[in-house]
């Protein structure tokens, strides 16, 4: 076995989601988060994208633990469906184990890991690997970063973060214990990425409070309906003790969202005034209650969104309704924020999202709180992740600016490798990666023909051509079309005598394969590509 160090991104880079990372040294190897990617307006029938995760499966005898960041589901998403194929142990801080244990519970397979938890102050010892958490503001409580000890060197994983000094819940970014925890200097830094187009420093959520307070006040004597993550317990404690405050009941709506307030309850994380959470159907006064919904990136089954289109079993917008969207839009959900927002008001609700008011922050630093932490870290290797391709370059050009130079920082791709003796740094050859899809039950059994087959249905629709032949497979019948989102039939005739003629002329020659022939008749009169289906029917 090499006795190099190397790091290969699984997921993380190239696109905001299934972050995933795998540290190696010899026979050992630790993995830092598993999480999932929403999927993008294109990927039709899609519900997650996985990592491509099968180095690590292939080599699970290998595999001495998961360290975990926080309780994100682009970090932890995943683990459910890695746990069908191996067993570990994974290592977190107790609000996000508590948030794996959930979902380990739901699909049956808590039994295939053990969870601990990783000492405030302390290490862990995995194989060769010494991992050490710090703390770090986020918009989810106990979100860590990670300085992980190897034989060649100290790597720092920064995790998720924000140089917050006000954070709802008090948890700053400790770089006084990072500092500590590396006197002797880093090696690499793998360095969260997100945010490197934003300049400054990500605002404070004291801003968020003070907002959100104020729009408690202007909403006297109207119902309050928030939409937010169902993950972003910082948020949800302070509309909740603003909504005390206030003199409001608070009312769940969406499963996420109830499920994630009861756990952080039982946990101590979150802190809810006695009497003040209702069901939501209770007979509070409007003007006497809040409702805390999920939706905030207009998802077509989140709560918010079936109030937009009238079809919610509890909460019907009414004239006057005051709607927060306390949210930032995660790229791609633009337009199907924009049609819910719309909707609303078209009910007459008074709807305040981004643009209007601040309502939301990111939990991630913007390009000032990256240049502190690469100040504070000052690695000797730049590893950007956490981010689509233009902000693992930004983050390059940042590093460029406090005095690193290009040749120190790598950017990767998922499935190249990062290799270090310690003094050297160099890639190796990329392992092949696909993205996982889900869709249903089904787990990478959707491929790109699949996909491509879906977006020319949603595009162009479909033709089937139903053909009468006999046991010889001879035509005994004029050969009939029916078509879906392609041309009305009857409004066609042209083109379907095109089409049986094309048909006969085929099944004289003996081609049996017709579909291509079809599709490029059709595409040359109408430059539109359905899927077509031929269907030989023996009478």
């Amino acid at each position: 076995m090499s006795k190099h160090l190397k790091i290969l991104p699984l997921g993380g880079l190239g696109g905001i989601g299934k972050n995933m990372t795998v540290i190696e040294y010899g026979h050992n190897m630790i993995v830092v988060d598993c999480g999932v990617m929403f999927p993008a307006n294109d990927m039709y029938g899609i519900d997650l994208v996985l990592p491509d995760f099968e180095y690590v499966v292939k080599n699970q005898d290998r595999l001495r633990g998961i360290f975990l960041t926080h309780g994100h589901m682009d970090h932890i998403g995943a683990l459910p469906y890695l746990l069908q194929h191996l067993e570990t142990t994974i290592y977190g801080t107790p609000l996000t184990l508590g948030l794996v244990q959930r979902q380990l519970e739901e699909k049956q397979l808590l039994h295939k890991a053990q969870l601990r938890v990783l000492p405030k102050e302390g290490w862990t010892q995995a194989g060769p690997f010494r991992v050490s958490p710090f703390a770090v503001a986020h918009s989810i409580p106990d979100a860590v970063g990670l300085v992980i000890d190897t034989p060649v060197g100290k790597i720092v994983h920064t995790g998720d973060y924000k140089m917050d000094e006000t954070p709802s819940g008090g948890r700053t970014t400790d770089l006084q214990r990072l500092r500590e925890l590396t006197p002797n200097g880093v090696l690499a830094m793998l360095g969260d990425s997100t945010n490197a187009d934003q300049p400054g420093f990500t605002e404070t959520e004291q801003v968020v409070r003070e907002t959100l307070d104020r729009l408690f006040a202007e909403a006297r004597g109207r119902r309050i309906i928030i939409a937010t993550f169902s993950s972003l317990l910082a948020r949800l404690q302070e509309i909740i003790t603003l909504a005390h405050q206030h003199g409001r009941k608070v009312a769940l709506t969406g499963r996420s969202l109830e499920e994630n307030v009861q756990l952080a309850r039982e946990l101590g994380y979150l802190q809810v005034p006695e009497n003040t959470l209702v069901d939501a159907q209770a007979k509070v006064r409007p003007e006497n209650l809040v409702i805390l919904a999920t939706g905030s990136q207009g998802e077509p089954r989140s709560a918010l969104n079936k109030m937009a289109e009238g079809s919610h079993r509890q909460v019907q917008i009414r004239p006057g309704d005051t709607i927060i969207i306390s949210g930032g839009a995660i790229p791609g959900n633009e337009e199907d924020i924009s049609r819910m927002i719309n909707k609303l008001f078209e009910r007459g609700a008074n709807v305040i999202y981004g643009p209007m008011a601040t309502v939301h922050v990111s939990g991630h630093g913007n390009r000032g709180d990256m240049r502190a932490m690469l100040e504070a870290v000052q690695p000797r290797y730049l590893i950007p992740v956490h981010g689509e391709s233009r902000h693992l370059y930004l983050h390059r050009q940042l590093a460029q600016e406090v005095g690193m130079t290009a040749e120190q920082v790598f950017i990767l791709k998922e499935g190249l490798p990062w290799l270090s003796d310690g003094q050297r740094a160099w890639t190796d050859n990329a392992l092949p990666m696909a993205d996982v899809w889900v869709d249903g039950r089904l787990v990478g059994e959707i491929g790109e023909v699949v996909m491509r087959d879906r977006q020319r249905l949603s595009q162009d629709g479909f033709v089937v051509a139903l053909i009468p032949v006999n046991r010889k497979r001879q035509l005994v019948g004029e050969p009939q079309f029916v078509s879906r989102g392609f041309v009305q039939l009857e409004q066609s005739s042209d083109l379907l005598n095109a089409g049986r003629k094309e048909i006969k002329r085929q099944v004289k020659q003996g081609n049996q394969d017709l579909r291509a022939s079809l599709e490029t008749l059709f595409y040359q009169a109408t430059q539109l590509r359905p899927v077509v289906l031929p269907q030989f029917i023996q009478v």
